[in-house]
C-alpha cells in the first residue's frame, strides 16, 4: 500500500488536532513555558489558547506538587529518560481537578540540542473514579480474609488443647498393660500425630500476624532512600561500564515504609536491571508522587523479558531461556519486591519485550493504614 505523501500526512494532523476531544497537547520550551495550545488543550483544561501561551506549565498543576517540585522533575525525567509518564490529579480552569494521563517527551534540534517539550495527556477521571471503587473493595476483601485468617489461627490453637488432653489418655490407658486397649490406644495416637500435623499446616498457610509483623514502616525520605540504593549498585554499574540515571524532586518527599525492606525493593530492582543490561548499557531510576501514592521507575535498555514469561515474572523461579542465558538469577528478588510491596499496601508492575529494555514501576502509599 502507497504510503501518504508528507503534505496529506500533515493535513490528516491538524485535523485530528483541530477536532479532538480527547487529547490536549501542550508545546513548551526548554523551560516549561508554553508555546501551543493544541488538539482538545481547551476542551480538557479549560484555558483558551490566548490565555495559556506564554504561561508556565505549572499552571495545571496542583498546589502540592508544584510545592513539591513536580512540574520541573517531570521535564528532568523526559530531558534525561527520552520521556515521562504522569498520572496524578491535575488543575483545570477554576481550579476544577481531574485525572490526567499522559506522557511528556522532549524535543530536540538536529544537533541534539533541547528546544523543549510536546506534553499529551487525557482526562481519564473515570477510569480513577473505577480504580477507587475496586480498590475500596479490595479492601473490603481483603478485611475479610485477615479476619478468616485470624479466626483460623485462633481455632488451630484451641483445637490443639484437647488434642493434647486425649493424646494425655491415651498414654494413661496404655500404662495399665491391658492387651486389650493397646491397638486402640496405638490407632488414636496415630491419629492424633496426623491431625497435629494438618494444624501445623493449617497455621503455616494463615500466618497473616507473622506476616505483617515484617513490615516496621516509619518516616522516610524518598531521595535519601534512592539515594542508598543506588550507592549500593554503583559498583556493579561501574564494572559493566553501564550508565546510570537518577532523577528525583528536589524538594524531599517523606513518606512511610520499613527502611530495610525498601532498600531491599530498590537494590533488587536496580540490580534486576543492570544484570540484565548489556555492558555500556543505561539503567535509570526516577521517583515521584501522585495522590497517595510514592512512584518510583526502574528502566533499562537490556534484553527485556519476552512476551509469554511477562504475565509470570512476579512469581518465583520464573525465568525464560532469554534471560537465562544472559546472566543468574530472574528466580527470586522480583518475587520478593512484589510480595514486599504488598505487605505496604502497595504494588508493582512491569512493561517489557524481547530486545527491548524493561520498565518496572514500584508504587507505595504515602501514609501506611494502621490497625
Amino acid at each position: 500500500m502507497q504510503r501518504l505523501a508528507q503534505s496529506d500526512s500533515l493535513a490528516w494532523l491538524q485535523h485530528v488536532l483541530e477536532h479532538s476531544k480527547d487529547y490536549a497537547v501542550v508545546l513548551m520550551d526548554a523551560h516549561g513555558t508554553i508555546l501551543d495550545w493544541l488538539g482538545a488543550a481547551q476542551y480538557v483544561l479549560g484555558y483558551t489558547a490566548d490565555e495559556a501561551v506564554g504561561q508556565p506549565c505549572d499552571i495545571i498543576f496542583t498546589a502540592e506538587d508544584r510545592d513539591a517540585g513536580l512540574p520541573q522533575a517531570e521535564m528532568d525525567t523526559a530531558r534525561s529518560t527520552g520521556r515521562s509518564e504522569d498520572d496524578r490529579w491535575h488543575v483545570r480552569k477554576g481550579g476544577v481537578r481531574f485525572w490526567g494521563s499522559g506522557i511528556m517527551q522532549p524535543v530536540r534540534a538536529v544537533d541534539g540540542t533541547l528546544v523543549g517539550y510536546c506534553k499529551i495527556m487525557r482526562d481519564r477521571t473515570d477510569v480513577r473514579t473505577q480504580l477507587v471503587a475496586l480498590q475500596h473493595r479490595i479492601d473490603s476483601l481483603a478485611a475479610e480474609v485477615k479476619g478468616r485468617s485470624e479466626f483460623m489461627v485462633r481455632l488451630g490453637h484451641e483445637l490443639r488443647n484437647p488434642l493434647s488432653a486425649i493424646r494425655a489418655a491415651g498414654y494413661t490407658i496404655q500404662r495399665i498393660g491391658d492387651p486389650a486397649v493397646q491397638r486402640p490406644c496405638e490407632v488414636l495416637e496415630r491419629q492424633v500425630t496426623v491431625l497435629v500435623r494438618l494444624l501445623d499446616d493449617l497455621a503455616e498457610a494463615t500466618r497473616a500476624d507473622a506476616r505483617v509483623a515484617r513490615v516496621m514502616p516509619q518516616p522516610v525520605v524518598l531521595q535519601e532512600a534512592v539515594q542508598l540504593a543506588v550507592s549500593a549498585i554503583e559498583p556493579a554499574i561501574a564494572a559493566k561500564g553501564q550508565h546510570l540515571s537518577v532523577v528525583v524532586p528536589d524538594v524531599p518527599i517523606s513518606f512511610e515504609a520499613d527502611p530495610a525492606r525498601l532498600q531491599q525493593m530498590l537494590t533488587n530492582l536496580l540490580s534486576n536491571a543492570s544484570k540484565f543490561t548489556p555492558a555500556g548499557g543505561h539503567v535509570s531510576i526516577s521517583a515521584t508522587t501522585d495522590e497517595s501514592m510514592v512512584v518510583v521507575h526502574v528502566e533499562d535498555d537490556g534484553v527485556g523479558v519476552p512476551a509469554e514469561v511477562l504475565p509470570h515474572i512476579f512469581e518465583l523461579f520464573t525465568r525464560s531461556s532469554t534471560t537465562a542465558s544472559t546472566a543468574e538469577g530472574l528466580g527470586v528478588g522480583l518475587a520478593v519486591v512484589k510480595e514486599l510491596a504488598t505487605l505496604h499496601g502497595g504494588g508493582i508492575e512491569a512493561r517489557s519485550g524481547a530486545g527491548r529494555g524493561s520498565v518496572f514501576t514500584l508504587r507505595l502509599p504515602l501514609r501506611q493504614k494502621l490497625g
